[in-house]
């Protein structure tokens, strides 16, 4: 007998939920099978708390970009959607866009996706060991048979809890202290220019001030990217725009779109952009394939460059992180002038355009092209050390899915992301990504309080069995390079395969020229 899937009520329901219940309770019932129809047909239908929501009308205006509806359609986006969103936008937004109540039977009542086995032009099906496959793997201790609808239940639960802590409220106190480092970075850096003498020493520690000014500014635009400051969307993108833009040249609104898909589809080869880097690097040999990414819309070959990066990569990784600013750059501009979704692209341009003027005008006062070239060149390979920071969280975590049909959303988000162990008086230095598996379980908690909820989590983990990964800064970085490295040592098999298929190739041509 089929059900209708209720949203969960962790806590008591008030007279609001008790009239958005009457009013729901009018709408058509919609099956699993109706919901995998209408998806073909094009409508991009998303399943939250119980209802379904066509956003075909509203994925264009989707502030955190399409492609994040994109990938949960014809999925169950509850814990998604909420993660991301203020409470708001389920009482007044979401209930716009419900066309229907999704009915089930008991058992794919738990399910999270109803569409795996469809091939949806903007969101290939999740990478899974059980295809048969065989694609290596980083080890893990987590239980083989985790239940999702508990995990589902207790994260859920968790949420509550700290909503009524009140720890999604921001702090500004704590946001003092980063203004006045952000300040004495800039100061210092603007002061040895101006003011130091002409030596190779003032500009080497004016391009160590500037890098560290860039690592702290982006820690505050993600923050700001995830409405955690005021919680007020437009107020925070305006003032990152203003801040990050103008005094570190990078667009907050190509960052915004790139961070948001990859929050949505964490890890997940084809879908993620923050682990597709060919031909440089491949953290899966997943990538040996020349895999298409929904992303950027076009195959990412393994053609004979990737294979020669790759194979080098755990060697040339740090090398690649000293360049991978400029790499920055070039998307920024890439999405303000191409992209068909960006909302602040005229603002972007402008205080983008503001940074190039002043930083110009302050490196013209630097007396010799030598020790311009000093200076910009160790401002951007210092700020290497952002780009490992982001790219330990993820590099050397699991991207396949044990079973994509059923996998929680809190379930994907442990599974795929590692913890930095750091000191408190070093949280300054990381900026909340030391604490990466509580920041994708909770986008919108501020990065103040996550050090308060990893214990929390900690316990979420041990209770469900699924491994809780972290190492210290160190550790991160050996653990990380041993995978790109084993990745990397699979190169040589795949093209020991591909001069064999060769070979059988040619000597079957030749036996038929031969007859």
């Amino acid at each position: 007998m089929p059900s209708i899937i209720l949203p969960p009520k962790p806590a008591a329901a008030t007279q609001d939920s008790v009239r958005m219940g009457k009013r729901f309770g009018k709408l058509p019932l919609c099956t699993a099978s109706e919901l995998r129809r209408r998806v073909e047909q094009g409508e991009y239908l998303v399943i939250i708390d119980g209802l379904v929501c066509k956003l075909n009308g509203f994925i264009d205006k989707h502030p955190g970009g399409p492609l994040s509806i994109m990938h949960m359609v014809g999925r169950d986006a509850t814990d998604e959607a909420r993660s991301m969103h203020p409470a708001e936008v389920f009482e007044g937004t979401m209930p716009r866009w419900a066309v229907a109540r999704f009915v089930t039977d008991e058992k794919a009542a738990a399910q999270a996706s109803y569409v795996e086995d469809l091939d949806l032009p903007y969101s290939a099906p999740r990478s899974t060991l059980a295809d048969g496959s065989g694609h290596a793997q980083p080890e893990s201790s987590s239980a083989t048979d985790l239940d999702y609808a508990a995990i589902q239940r207790d994260y859920r639960q968790l949420d509550v809890q700290l909503r009524e802590e009140g720890m999604y409220r921001c702090d500004y106190g704590d946001y003092a202290c980063e203004a006045a480092r952000y300040l004495a970075l800039f100061s210092i850096a603007c002061g040895l220019i101006l003011l130091g003498p002409a030596s190779a020493w003032t500009y080497l520690a004016a391009g160590v001030s500037t890098a560290l000014l860039w690592q702290q500014l982006a820690f505050f635009a993600h923050d700001l990217g995830h409405n955690e400051l005021t919680g007020r969307r437009e107020f925070d993108m305006v003032l990152g725009i203003c801040v990050a833009d103008v005094l570190g040249g990078l667009s907050v609104g190509w960052w915004k779109k790139n961070h948001n898909t990859h929050h949505i589809v964490t890890n997940d080869v084809d879908n993620d952009p923050d682990i597709q880097h060919l031909p440089f690097l491949a953290v899966s040999t997943r990538f040996f394939e020349s895999r298409y990414s929904t992303y950027y819309r076009r195959v990412m070959e393994f053609d004979a460059a990737a294979r020669i990066f790759v194979a080098l990569q755990d060697k040339l990784y740090y090398l690649i992180m000293c360049f991978a600013r400029y790499n920055l750059y070039f998307l920024s501009w890439n999405y303000l002038l191409f992209s068909d979704f960006a909302p602040y692209r005229v603002l972007e341009m402008g205080c983008i355009g503001v940074f190039f003027a002043w930083f110009s005008w302050l490196v013209s006062h630097i007396p010799t092209w030598s020790y311009v070239i000093l200076y910009l060149s160790v401002a951007h390979s210092i700020s290497a050390v952002l780009h490992i920071q982001i790219t330990l969280s993820h590099f050397a975590m699991s991207t396949e899915s044990p079973d994509p049909v059923y996998e929680c959303f809190a379930a994907r988000q442990v599974r795929t992301t590692m913890d930095v162990i750091c000191p408190t008086w070093l949280d300054w230095f990381h900026g909340g990504l030391q604490f990466q598996i509580e920041h994708h379980l909770f986008p919108r908690l501020p990065r103040h309080k996550l050090r308060r909820v990893q214990p929390l989590v900690k316990d979420l983990c041990r209770k469900h069995g699924m491994e809780f990964k972290e190492f210290s800064f160190i550790d991160g970085n050996v653990y990380t390079l041993r995978w790109l490295g084993e990745v990397a040592s699979r190169v040589k098999l795949y093209n020991g395969r591909d001069e064999q298929s060769a070979q059988a190739v040619a000597s079957f041509k030749k036996s038929l020229h031969t007859q």
